[in-house]
């Protein structure tokens, strides 16, 4: 793929970066290249999740009083942790009020079209949150009522909140990626097919009569589907958490009181359940089960409703069930997980050999308070957690990838908007699709969806020519701390410009990845500006429906992520005649 990246000239008073650069396709890494970025991550110990090397166990506790309300205001010291029933040590202590905006877009002026920023419409507050609409496991006379008060939720969602929506129905599809737009957020729940949507009703779900034509209450489809939200999250930093929407919940709750899995289980199906709990714990996920089946009555329900509970307790979150009013259960969801405090600690126990780990949080003031947090995980090397049951070879390696290297996360199609550095894009599709070269296609093999067309232990066959679209992308970067470090020559500004293509199911079609060394001009007037621009291009494959673009800086790994819609919206002659100056 053409991976040129052109400087262009800034406007009058800006500053012009100058840069000499490289490109190359953001495919996935070699073993050595990841084994290097490895080693660079765990000498510089940016960020703080449980790897072997860094030996850190994050938990985050979701601290309520009486009233159920969230308690502020703690320290540090008013902790203590505990592993297998040994003091740890609480090396890092955080705050995250879900309350409080924790960004505030500045107001823009009118973007010329198909030119995009990376803020978003309105604040941003507290985590992350998956709808996780689980209609396979969810009875059909249930799903109708339930659309309804899914999109009633939406509309009436705390304003901020970032919600990404995965449906399961003949496979598990996002069909949002992670947005604080409600309103697009709504439209997405009510689009039809063809693509990624949400069905009025899921004829293969469960019935009262039986699982379904696609196994509604089946352990190894309910893991495997967790796997993949683990491993999608893997690498966005911060706790996650899962509102996981059915009527059935069915995975076994994690280990008991005997320190075992339910004894019920074969030896495999336990195996599979605790890596499944090992990789939620490493992505930082907490599940919240909200059952869709109202209120329910006997015995069997009260087993049901005790497994669902010991679900969300495990993994730091909380069940919600008994009651016909789903959207009020799903609140209750958002807003038990909005408010935390992020400890970590380093566990006095190194021997990392797989096995389970109780985790106990008290705190030392007096009063009636109720602690939610992980109560447990698995020390297991990261590799093992991450890459359990995935046979692809090019899926193990870029699971590995994101773990080493934060932009693999963050360029994911759905993915979270990052503004930590701000930019613009000014989109433009340069000329008519043209047939791609041998060396095109050969470059664009190792991306997930033509290599899966391919047979590993067949030979190896030439892929037919597809006709590549070429876009051109524009950069605008905005950025305060690069200002300051222009200034001074030995820190000179080290960006890495990268954009990928996606189709509608979020296949990786193509991408790349361009660095930039940049030196500063000064203006007419001997002063800097923070302004400077750059220019990619891109042939982007037949089927393209997303395209994502990211703006890292080396040197501190702050990072700007933008997600595009394609194909663009047709410009009228008049107003392309004006965005060009004529």
């Amino acid at each position: 793929m053409s991976c040129a990246l052109a400087l262009l000239l800034a406007p009058a008073g800006a500053w012009t970066a100058r840069a000499q650069v490289s490109g190359r396709p953001l495919q996935f890494p070699s073993h050595e290249a990841e084994e290097q970025r490895e080693a660079n991550r765990v000498q510089q110990d940016k960020r703080t999740v449980f790897h072997v090397e860094v030996r850190r166990v994050p938990v985050d506790v979701v601290v309520l009083d009486k009233d159920g309300k969230p308690v502020t205001g703690l320290k540090k010291g008013d902790f203590e942790v505990k592993e297998d029933g040994k003091k740890q040590k609480v090396l890092t202590f955080d705050y995250e009020n879900g309350e409080t905006p924790s960004f505030v877009p500045p107001k823009l002026p009118r973007m010329p079209p198909n030119t995009f920023v990376n803020l978003p419409k309105g604040p941003e507050a507290g985590p992350l949150y998956v709808l996780y609409y689980d209609m396979v496991n969810t009875l059909r006379e249930h799903q109708m009522a339930f659309r309804q008060q899914l999109l009633s939720f939406v509309d009436h969602a705390p304003a901020g909140t970032r919600f990404a929506l995965f449906v399961n129905a003949a496979g598990l599809h996002m069909v949002m990626g992670f947005t604080s737009d409600h309103e697009a957020l709504r439209e997405a729940i009510l689009r039809d097919g063809p693509g990624p949507h949400v069905p009025k009703v899921f004829l293969g779900g469960a019935t009262e009569f039986g699982p379904g034509e696609y196994g509604a209450g089946n352990t190894g489809a309910a893991l495997s589907n967790l796997n993949f939200l683990a491993e999608y999250l893997g690498g966005i930093a911060g706790r996650k958490n899962v509102i996981w929407l059915a009527d059935m919940f069915p995975i076994a709750i994690g280990p008991g009181p005997d320190g075992a899995f339910d004894n019920d289980r074969n030896v495999e199906e336990s195996g599979e359940i605790e890596k499944t709990y090992a990789s939620l714990m490493s992505s930082q996920i907490s599940l919240y089960p909200v059952d869709l089946a109202g209120v329910e009555g006997g015995i069997a329900h009260m087993a049901k409703y005790q497994n669902e509970s010991a679900i969300g307790t495990a993994t730091g979150g909380h069940a919600y069930f008994s009651s016909n009013n789903a959207e009020d259960l799903i609140e209750k969801a958002v807003t038990h997980g909005e408010s935390y405090y992020a400890l970590s600690y380093e566990p006095s126990d190194l021997k990392f050999d797989g096995s389970e780990r109780r985790i106990e949080v008290a705190l030392k003031k007096k009063g009636h308070y109720t602690l939610s947090y992980r109560r447990f995980y698995f020390a297991r090397p990261e590799s093992a957690a991450k890459v359990a049951g995935r046979e692809e070879i090019l899926q193990a390696r870029f699971v590995a990838a994101k773990d080493a290297d934060t932009l693999y996360a963050n360029i994911e199609h759905g993915a979270p908007m990052l503004h930590d550095v701000l930019f613009s894009v000014h989109l433009e599709a340069v000329g008519q699709a043209e047939m791609a070269t041998a060396g095109q296609m050969d470059q664009l093999e190792d991306s997930p969806i033509y290599f899966k067309t391919r047979k590993r232990k067949k030979s190896a066959k030439a892929l037919k020519p597809v006709k590549l679209e070429k876009y051109k992308i524009q950069y605008g970067v905005l950025d305060t701390d690069l200002k300051a470090r222009a200034r001074d020559e030995k820190k000179v500004p080290k960006l890495e410009f990268a954009a990928a293509a996606y189709d509608a199911d979020g296949e990786l079609l193509n991408s790349m990845l361009n660095d930039g060394l940049a030196s500063p001009e000064p203006d007419a007037n001997g002063k800097f500006g923070v302004l400077f621009h750059a220019e990619q291009e891109l042939e982007v494959p037949p089927g393209a429906a997303w395209l994502r673009v990211a703006v890292r800086d080396e040197v501190n790994d702050r990072t700007g992520t933008l997600e595009i819609p394609l194909p663009l919206k047709p410009v009228p002659p008049e107003a392309a005649a004006k965005s060009s100056g004529n």
